[in-house]
């Protein structure tokens, strides 16, 4: 089978690789497993229709032996130590740091290996899926304790596990076929209420095509713009001949063009949870709500005005996951150390490249910066009943352009990981996103006071 994907790259002028059109193919191969699937009457059939499903995509065709052996222990020791440990105070924490550590023995092998980026097919993207799951499942056991149950929050009451999962459930869950390779990631209580619950009456079919559309219009742009904007071209000696702002113009692109891999991926896998069934959200307004496993909102992160609104509508599972399991368990919440690490945490989930924590803790210092300058400034821009005035447009659009601008500056960092690479792009442009973010601070927090005391002036 591999050699149909080498031809069809070549056919594709080579620029989409056999192994993404391998996992795409894999993913596409989901949608009509999906309408099976929403058609068998036992939960224990569609348990075992996802195990067998996964399993025949990992060894048949993906051929990811070792992956699928790393998968498949690491389950069954979160399943085991949580099954016969959960009454230990310390049991979420040491699952979570077991789950973890899981996915750094994975990344450090992939470095070894000399795999970058998604350059190389491999399991370490469906790994990461399970971390988020097995990391969130220990801490959902541990809640469902009779001790802890008039500690939960109203989400955590809802993800809570009061019975333990069979075998089969708990494996159904880990394998659910629809999102295994690239998610939607699913919390197991999510999981169990959909595959228990009888047939919707609203169909699914209109959503999950329309999903399905969504993800081949970002294909367009990685076939015919990717090829000629990353940042791979940005270190061929060409690319000094240009202009400044020609520079700082692909950069821009290249960012957003990095950022379509994701969105074709998420919508494709998204589309066929939702075409198995799996996706409804109630009904608003008499229209049926299938966004429960949404990953992404585009337009909200191609327009997001500060990083607080970019980061609620980007891989919105691993997000909900880093606040609901990270962040909200880290003592205290909402403290200047909680929010690095959370960060750190991230980056490991990521993996150990360099440019994964210039990144994030760039964007951490950025987000810090930018929560107070929101504070600080935005004020001015609104009515004393806290409407919007006219001239806040202005605000919107610098607020767009400065954040999404320096984020975009960032980007190089997740496709080029190493320093040396990074710099040599960042050199051609002079760090001047360093520039501004140092310019920028001094200048704010320089006159901070002054704008607090026209503030207090203005509820007088």
């Amino acid at each position: 089978m591999d050699h149909l994907f080498t031809k069809l790259s070549s056919q594709l002028g080579g620029n989409v690789s056999p192994d993404h059109l391998k996992l795409a193919f894999s993913i596409l191969s989901t949608y009509p497993c999906a309408v099976l699937f929403k058609h068998l009457n036992s939960t224990k059939v569609k348990h075992v229709f996802s195990i067998l499903y996964t399993t025949f995509i990992m060894l048949s065709v993906l051929k990811l032996y070792d992956g699928f052996i790393h998968i498949a222990t690491i389950s069954t020791t979160s399943y085991l130590l949580m099954k016969y440990c959960r009454h230990h105070p310390k049991i979420a924490w040491i699952n979570f740091t077991l789950v973890m550590a899981s996915m750094a023995v994975c990344h450090i092998g992939r470095q070894f290996k000399g795999f970058e980026g998604d350059t190389e097919l491999d399991y370490s993207g469906a790994l990461m899926i399970i971390t988020i799951k097995l990391s969130s499942y220990g801490f959902n056991v541990l809640d469902g304790l009779p001790a802890n149950q008039n500690k939960l929050s109203s989400h955590t009451q809802k993800m809570c596990i009061v019975t333990y999962p069979t075998v089969l459930e708990y494996y159904g869950w880990v394998f659910f076929f629809a999102g295994f390779l690239a998610g939607p990631t699913c919390e197991y209580m999510d999981y169990i209420r959909f595959i228990s619950s009888p047939e919707k009456e609203y169909s699914s079919k209109l959503p999950a095509l329309k999903r399905l559309g969504k993800s081949l219009i970002f294909v367009v742009f990685l076939i015919f713009l990717a090829p000629k904007f990353n940042y791979f071209e940005a270190l061929k000696p060409a690319w000094k001949a240009h202009s400044f702002w020609y520079k700082i113009l692909f950069i821009q692109l290249s960012a957003f063009l990095t950022r379509c891999k994701y969105y074709f991926i998420w919508y494709l896998s998204e589309g066929a949870s939702i075409l198995s069934g799996f996706g409804f959200n109630g009904v608003i307004d008499g229209e049926p709500q299938w966004d429960k496993l949404n990953n992404v909102n585009v337009l909200d992160c191609e327009l997001a005005q500060s990083y607080k609104q970019l980061s609620e509508n980007w891989n919105i599972g691993a997000n909900h996951w880093l606040r609901h399991y990270v962040y909200l368990r880290f003592n205290p919440p909402g403290s200047t150390s909680t929010t690095l690490k959370t960060y750190i945490v991230s980056s490991m989930w990521h993996g150990f490249h360099p440019g994964f924590y210039i990144f994030f803790m760039t964007a951490s210092l950025l987000q810090l910066i930018a929560r107070q300058v929101r504070r600080t400034i935005r004020p001015f821009f609104l009515t004393a009943d806290q409407k919007p005035k006219k001239i806040k447009r202005v605000y919107d659009v610098c607020t767009w352009i400065a954040s999404m601008g320096l984020l975009n500056m960032l980007v190089p960092c997740f496709d080029l990981l190493h320093i040396p690479l990074i710099l040599q792009v960042w050199r051609e442009v002079y760090y001047c996103h360093y520039i501004v973010i140092a310019l920028g601070g001094v200048i704010f927090y320089t006159a901070k006071p002054y704008l607090i005391q026209l503030q207090k002036k203005k509820l007088q």
